[in-house]
């Protein structure tokens, strides 16, 4: 893993969780906390695949002093009722699923490779 410091600094002291602009986006992803981190690994719910996009404001944790950070999620700007969810990408397309059983679908939709 690389890790940016001052030259003659021993080791950062981290915190076990921070928030951070992602610097580096892609794989690897890098982000900015006490000094910038490369490599960072992305965690999210089962079957949620993502990438952060580069200056999203992150969440990375850390489980013990010698553990690597991972990167755990993207601060929130979305209103949404209670038990509402909402999957988006930054180019508009999403999926926004409402308590009341309402699917609201923005962007362009194909079903089977089929515009429809």
């Amino acid at each position: 893993m690389w890790m940016a410091r001052p030259r003659g600094q021993s080791l950062l002291e981290e915190p076990a969780a921070q928030t951070g602009p992602v610097t580096l986006a892609g794989t690897p992803v890098g982000v900015g906390l006490e000094g910038e981190r490369r490599d960072v690994a992305l965690f999210g719910p089962g079957g949620y695949h993502w990438v952060p996009g580069r200056g999203d404001q992150v969440l990375v944790v850390k489980t013990g002093p010698e553990e690597a950070p991972a990167l755990v999620g993207v601060r929130q700007e979305e209103d949404l009722e209670p038990g509402e969810v909402f999957l988006s990408v930054a180019e508009g397309a999403g999926i926004r699923l409402k308590p009341d059983g309402t699917i609201a679908l923005t962007g362009k939709i194909t079903v089977n490779g089929q515009e429809v």
